[in-house]
């Protein structure tokens, strides 16, 4: 008689549920994390760093401990590799926290990932459409890549909702005077010097395409 070995079913894997902290540990992490927050105020960021290393050791659902690791490791370490880290442990927690966007967003623009950079703030402004930094920042990055026309229409939505905004004049006049375009440079210029008249160089930028104009 031939004897048949039944199958071995795999069994599935129950998914781990996450453990519940109690509020004795919620409680210490929190301590922790104030207690970080005073070491960085008196610019010991060893101790800050110490703490919320801890804090999140206890809870790792503390977004401001990995926030402010993330700020204190790219700003003070230069670290930006745990910074990353870090603001990206903060974003899994808040996936549309603005703050936390934006510094991951200016670091990989410093960095030359503009593509990846650009990704951020289309997402800042598509949550906040009237964020006339990410606007400006975005335009950075496109010059970055020599996209001119793309970092233009960034100003240009910039200067709409901020119209005090003197970077992104100053920008654009900088821009259209390269291209040529000298009367939307002039106009950008009139727009720096009605903000500011005691800039200098704007001054002179102006004058001299004027007079390369034949404008009074």
């Amino acid at each position: 008689m031939v004897v048949t070995k039944k199958k071995k079913v795999a069994k599935k894997e129950k998914p781990t549920k996450k453990k519940k902290l109690t509020k004795e540990k919620l409680a210490k992490a929190q301590k922790h994390y104030d207690e970080g927050a005073k070491y960085a105020q008196e610019g010991d960021v060893g101790g800050a760093i110490e703490c919320w290393k801890k804090t999140v050791e206890l809870n790792p659902d503390h977004f401001d401990a990995w926030y402010n690791l993330g700020n204190v490791f790219y700003m003070s370490k230069n670290d930006w590799e745990k910074a990353f880290e870090c603001w990206g442990r903060a974003l899994r927690i808040k996936p549309d926290d603005i703050d936390c966007m934006y510094n991951v967003a200016n670091t990989l623009r410093e960095l030359g990932a503009n593509d990846k950079a650009i990704e951020f703030y289309t997402k800042i402004v598509t949550l906040v459409p009237d964020d006339h930094e990410a606007w400006n920042n975005m335009a950075i990055a496109y010059i970055n890549k020599d996209e001119t026309e793309k970092a233009i229409e960034c100003w240009k939505k910039a200067v709409e909702i901020k119209p005090s905004k003197i970077e992104s004049w100053s920008a654009l006049s900088k821009i259209y005077d390269d291209l040529g375009i000298s009367d939307l440079a002039i106009e950008a210029l009139e727009k720096v010097l009605e903000i500011n008249p005691d800039i200098s160089g704007a001054k002179s930028m102006l004058e001299r395409i004027k007079k390369t104009q034949g404008v009074s």
